[in-house]
């Protein structure tokens, strides 16, 4: 049995964010073969079970890995089986450096995103991904239940993103800046030239890989793993056989053992089945 993950913006979503019926006729296939199919995204997991419904993925036996691996979904018992958070205190303290450069930021509770401030690239991010945001005044006094409803318990957020406004560079300053103080505690990556997302040391795709080969008791060779950003080239070398995108950064290309001659909007992923699983 087979293993494949795949990422979903620029991967297995075109740019129309649906998938490329090529690539849904060969993912129909290798599942009637007895191969696994896992969606593996930096994106929250009300988003991803929004696709996950539409394309009849929601159901036994499969699973979603959401957030770079910060939580893994089990859609047959509608629960998470792994999650890893991080601290309030933590995320205070990039929301404020993020302000403070004059960048976006915001973590997740639930189905909501949740921000101190309403930006611009909140409305995008939350049109984008569809889902709904609340604005509080201060991030700890919403985790920690302040002016929350009787009885309602909001638990530690998984990840927070800051957003820039401004140039790619401008944001790989902020993650030098950041690193000052959260190296060794937090993860950091790129999941958008634009997005910079903190998380646990532990949360990223290739720890994923690793998890969900051994979930279905399968070597780390029999997993295929396919991206087009930075935060995929953990799961790119993680896996058996780590594959890049036509379409990828030249980081992600440089860590793969292929890369395909087909992007994300002509049957990349068709591609990648045909040549590693059918």
């Amino acid at each position: 049995m087979k293993l494949l993950f795949t990422d979903l913006d620029g991967t297995l979503l075109m740019d129309d964010k649906s998938i490329n019926d090529c690539d849904m006729q060969a993912i129909q296939k290798m599942i009637a073969a007895g191969h696994k199919f896992i969606m593996t995204t930096g994106r929250p997991l009300t988003s991803v079970k929004q696709l996950a419904e539409k394309y009849g993925f929601l159901k036994s036996g499969f699973y979603l890995v959401t957030f770079n691996g910060g939580l893994i979904y089990d859609c047959g018992k509608a629960k998470p089986i792994l999650t890893r958070r991080i601290s309030v205190d933590d995320v205070k303290f990039i929301m404020d450096e993020a302000h403070a450069a004059g960048m976006h930021s915001h973590t997740y509770a639930g189905d909501l995103v949740v921000s101190e401030y309403e930006t611009d690239q909140l409305k995008a991010y939350c049109a984008s991904m569809k889902m709904d945001y609340v604005v509080v005044r201060d991030i700890r006094e919403y985790f920690n239940g302040v002016n929350q409803p009787i009885n309602v318990v909001v638990k530690p957020p998984i990840k927070v993103n800051v957003i820039t406004p401004f140039e790619h560079s401008g944001l790989e300053d902020f993650r030098t800046q950041m690193r000052k103080t959260t190296e060794g505690k937090l993860f950091d990556v790129f999941s958008k030239p634009e997005m910079l997302e903190f998380s646990h040391m532990l949360t990223n795709k290739g720890e994923a890989v690793r998890f969900m080969a051994e979930f279905y008791h399968e070597p780390i060779e029999n997993t295929i793993a396919v991206g087009d950003e930075e935060n995929d080239s953990p799961m790119i070398k993680a896996a058996g056989i780590g594959v890049a995108m036509a379409n990828g950064s030249d980081a992600v290309k440089s860590c793969a053992d292929y890369i395909t001659t087909r992007d994300n909007n002509h049957g990349g992923i068709a591609e990648v089945i045909e040549k590693f699983i059918a």
